[in-house]
């Protein structure tokens, strides 16, 4: 039985510095395309064949992480905010309970 085919047991690769930079750019290269930091470090696990925590550690430590400011947190929480109350009033307008919509 190979070491892919026996579950529960874990399995440590190592990689070099050189593979591990390349997955934090890879990671960065998809983040500045749209992709999620989520989406875009599982992509990496993935083809490295290691945990997405690994990944996503990697990617924190390097300090290369995008993070949002202050402001865009605001902008995006006017923009959600904004989306919820259209929601309500198209629910509104086709009898639609707003809680049966709600996310959360």
């Amino acid at each position: 039985m190979s070491r892919r085919e026996r579950r529960g047991r874990r399995r440590y690769t190592l990689v070099d510095d050189l593979t591990r930079e390349a997955a934090i750019e890879a990671v960065l290269q998809r983040m500045q395309a749209g992709d999620s930091f989520t989406a875009a470090t599982r992509a990496a696990a993935a083809q490295l064949e290691v945990a997405e925590t690994t990944v996503r550690g990697w990617v924190t430590r390097s300090g290369r992480r995008p993070r949002r400011t202050e402001r865009d947190v605001a902008a995006l929480e006017a923009e959600l905010a904004l989306a919820q109350e259209l929601n309500r009033a198209l629910a509104r307008g086709h009898g639609v309970a707003a809680e049966d919509l709600s996310l959360r």
